[in-house]
């Protein structure tokens, strides 16, 4: 789906970019490296980088265009500047804007793995788990938990999926039914994928007839 020439010269760029951050914030030059961050911005997006702070994840995908060829890539480029420059705030001291921008990179880089059904290049995934790491804290919106409990089915990782339902249950009682699914579609593995996904065949039986005859609440494993 994506254009891989074009994108692998968005990727170098950006290398060298990530490099240049790393060399100033260990020089404790952050202005530098937030100016960087934005000439990075308008030189692989062409937008500027004060608009990118404006606008919403799902607006920025939108002003990227339809061709999804284009806008796959150019939003996990811009997933990547939002985490460096959450970095860099975050060194300088400040407290609430590194936890929406590491919110804003978390939206952009889920998004672009369920666009493209897969990583668009070999630190995706990696680059996620540093980002949810930095959120560990937080409580995550509804609506992006249902993003990562899809990311983490997508890939595999049933029993964090199962985990990250019943926390959307205790938000959003009516997410039942998908949870129902969830359970029905990993009863169409295998005992060996659903092993490899850390829920074996017996728990996904008990966590579907917990979840079918109780209340929205009913966890389909017992306690940690």
């Amino acid at each position: 789906m994506i254009e891989r020439d074009y994108f692998m010269r968005m990727i170098s760029i950006l290398t060298q970019m990530i490099a240049r951050i790393l060399f100033l914030k260990n020089a404790k030059d952050f202005p530098k490296a937030l100016q960087d961050i934005k000439t990075t911005s308008k030189t692989l997006l062409g937008v500027d980088g004060d608009l990118m702070q404006r606008l919403s994840p799902a607006q920025i995908m939108q002003l990227f265009g339809s061709d999804l060829t284009v806008a796959v890539p150019k939003s996990y480029v811009a997933a990547i500047l939002f985490k460096e420059e959450a970095e860099v705030r975050a060194l300088m001291g400040e407290e609430e804007e590194p936890a929406r921008l590491y919110l804003r990179s978390l939206t952009l880089l889920l998004d672009v793995y369920e666009w493209a059904k897969e990583p668009i290049e070999h630190d995706h995934p990696q680059v996620i788990e540093q980002v949810l790491a930095k959120l560990q804290d937080f409580v995550l919106p509804v609506d992006l938990l249902e993003k990562l409990f899809r990311y983490r089915e997508r890939v595999g990782q049933y029993d964090k999926a199962e985990d990250l339902l019943y926390d959307i249950l205790d938000m959003k009682p009516e997410f039942k039914t998908e949870g129902m699914r969830f359970y029905e579609r990993l009863l169409e593995k295998s005992d060996e994928d659903l092993s490899k996904g850390g829920l074996p065949r017996d728990e996904v039986v008990e966590g579907l007839e917990k979840l079918n005859s109780g209340g929205p609440g009913s966890r389909g494993r017992g306690p940690e």
